[in-house]
């Protein structure tokens, strides 16, 4: 079996070993290296030669543009950006400097998966679709609306049905499959998604399944048998 080798490059210690955490329950994906840093990130990508560079665009030394900038598309590694937000301006000018795909932390966890596979497979990942092409993939930024930051709150009082919720979550479920396991409407599961992300303090989906994995809230084993969610 052909592994696609990944280097991840975040400065929060919590998030890389989260990202990897859930990497690593793909046989086909292997961790090489992480940086914290855009200097580290440079300089394990010329040392390691991943296929993939994880990449978050606010790295502390060198910004994630610049880390783009830096390496160039003869590296030979491919980089999709991974941020909170993203402004469509940034997005445009990461792929113009080489960056292979998008992926918004707000995602589902499955789309860090696609997304690898989708850039290994020789197109372009933006934010929760593939496209054949550089060209396609700027023309579909057109019109998109910006992200909005949410307020962060800390706090932890969850129900069980949250913790349902959570996991199900976790398990890369559409907030209309969670309802339909749990039978209860698609309008009450986002009212349980939004005090979910103020009781713990995340501002995405992808920030509580990492959190989920950390307090033991999930089975990592759950994460090898991901299916596609259906997206709607």
């Amino acid at each position: 079996m052909v592994q696609t080798r990944i280097v991840i490059a975040d400065d929060h210690t919590l998030f890389r070993n989260g990202v990897q955490k859930l990497l690593e329950v793909k046989p086909h994906l292997k961790i090489l290296g992480e940086a914290a840093s855009g200097t580290e990130a440079v300089k394990q990508v010329r040392k390691l030669r991943p296929d993939i560079l994880l990449l978050d665009m606010r790295l502390p030394n060198l910004s994630g543009m610049d880390v783009l900038r830096a390496l160039g598309p003869s590296s030979g590694t491919r980089t999709i950006v991974l941020a909170a937000s993203l402004e469509t301006k940034e997005v445009t000018e990461a792929l113009q400097c080489s960056a292979r795909g998008v992926v918004l932390k707000e995602a589902a966890t499955e789309s860090i998966f696609r997304s690898i596979d989708v850039v290994m497979a020789g197109q372009y990942w933006i934010y929760c679709t593939g496209v054949p092409s550089l060209e396609d993939a700027l023309t579909g930024l057109s019109g998109r609306r910006e992200p909005v930051e949410k307020p962060r709150r800390y706090g932890f009082d969850l129900t069980q049905r949250e913790y349902d919720v959570i996991k199900a979550i976790a398990a890369g479920c559409s907030n209309k499959e969670v309802a339909s396991q749990l039978s209860i409407s698609e309008q009450t599961i986002k009212h349980h998604v939004t005090n979910i992300f103020n009781k713990t303090g995340v501002s995405n989906r992808l920030e509580l399944t990492l959190l989920a994995i950390e307090k033991k809230l999930v089975d990592l084993d759950s994460f090898a048998s991901l299916r596609t969610p259906s997206g709607k």
